[in-house]
């Protein structure tokens, strides 16, 4: 087993169905790595099937995170839960940690994550960016769906980073808000260099009617409804495509 990399997974009762196929379909186009689950809930990484594809399951301590809000006008626990993500960013031994979002599937190999590359961080440009009136961030924005993070940014210092921009600035709203607003703030306030993936590696989906990039997508990134949300609808091909756990 590769020890250069780990994947990073955050997941819960709700994410867990898209975290067991998310490793599942990572498992089917690509070495295997060391997963390390984070959660805080007990229960999720208690889960047989989690514990079983995973090599170390972290209980996550959420006191510090109790006082930062998802932004100012509006509340919502879900969205305020995201700030977890900042987690990725702890040292787990390896030289990159590879985070992956749960609603994520991979669809084919994924070489440009797994190459030699001493950028300290790599991330795929949002391609479902939309700037709103009261967005005060800046034009060019990665998705943290997808984030390769060298060892040299791994650690509290980080994480301690990101915590105080979320208390101190948390945005207005919208997409200026949880946790992917901050990354981008904390990349453009320290000047990151960001080695930027094609979409290809991480190919955003909101409309599931909308095919396209399909022929040449790896990691493909269920940002709206999530596939195994039941639906009343009919299966769309996309979601098709996740209960046959990327394999065509």
């Amino acid at each position: 087993m590769h020890t250069d990399f780990c994947i990073v997974v955050l997941t819960d009762s709700l994410y867990l169905p898209g975290t067991l196929k998310l490793l599942e379909s990572w498992r089917h186009h690509n070495q295997p790595l060391p997963v390390v689950a984070l959660s805080k809930d007990p229960e999720t990484l208690a889960d047989s099937r989690l514990r079983a594809i995973t090599e170390k399951q972290v209980l996550l301590e959420t006191d510090s995170y109790r006082d930062i809000q998802p932004y100012k006008k509006r509340r919502s626990r879900r969205h305020a839960e995201t700030f977890y993500k900042f987690e990725a960013f702890r040292d787990f031994g390896y030289r990159r940690n590879l985070f992956l979002d749960s609603d994520i599937l991979c669809l084919g190999p994924v070489p440009e994550l797994l190459g030699e590359n001493d950028c300290p961080l790599m991330a795929a440009p949002d391609t479902g960016f939309r700037k709103t009136r009261g967005y005060k961030g800046h034009l060019a924005e990665v998705n943290t769906g997808v984030l390769s993070i060298h060892r040299d940014l791994l650690g509290e210092r980080t994480i301690s980073q990101l915590k105080e921009i979320a208390q101190n600035e948390p945005g207005r709203g919208g997409y200026n808000s949880g946790d992917q607003g901050i990354v981008n703030k904390w990349i453009h306030r320290n000047g990151m260099a960001v080695s930027l993936l094609t979409p290809e590696y991480n190919l955003i989906k909101k409309d599931y009617s909308d095919l396209s990039g399909l022929e040449t997508c790896r990691l493909l990134h269920f940002c709206d409804r999530k596939p195994w949300i039941k639906s009343l609808d009919q299966p769309h091909p996309l979601e098709e495509l996740w209960f046959r756990g990327g394999k065509t």
